[in-house]
């Protein structure tokens, strides 16, 4: 699995980085920093977490079982949309959300999330209901 989002110069770097890792379950050896320079010249940390094998299922269910309700059916009503030609799924968390209980999804300076099976036994329809089985 893939998580990614930039942090801009006016955010506490450190604070959002600790919350994100604390939410997601994301060790901070999983983590690489890449600073950027954005379209006005402003400084932009892109961050990049790959978690592969069991680490990568036990973050992918703690995301998937921290979503709100209304974020979970959105995903099923729709899975069809979050899915590649490679069966990976995609998620965009909404970051302001990640301080509470639950996360809500949304496209506006999300986390992007994307999840890679590492096996596409039994074809699309499987793999669509193994993913819906995660989420539910």
């Amino acid at each position: 699995m893939t998580v990614s989002f930039f942090i801009h110069s006016t955010e506490d770097e450190p604070r959002l980085l600790e919350t994100i890792r604390a939410k997601l379950g994301i060790r901070d050896e999983e983590m690489t920093k890449e600073r950027i320079l954005g379209y006005f010249g402003n400084e932009i940390v892109s961050v990049r977490a790959h978690i592969i094998g069991r680490r990568a299922q036990s973050v992918s269910h703690l995301i998937l079982k921290s979503l709100t309700k209304t974020a979970r059916s959105s995903i099923l009503s729709e899975i069809e949309k979050s899915l590649d030609e490679h069966d990976s799924l995609y998620l965009r968390l909404d970051r302001q959300s990640i301080n509470d209980p639950e996360i809500s999804l949304s496209d506006e300076e999300p986390i992007r999330v994307k999840l890679k099976p590492k096996s596409r036994f039994g074809g699309r329809t499987s793999m669509k209901e193994q993913y819906e089985d995660l989420i539910r």
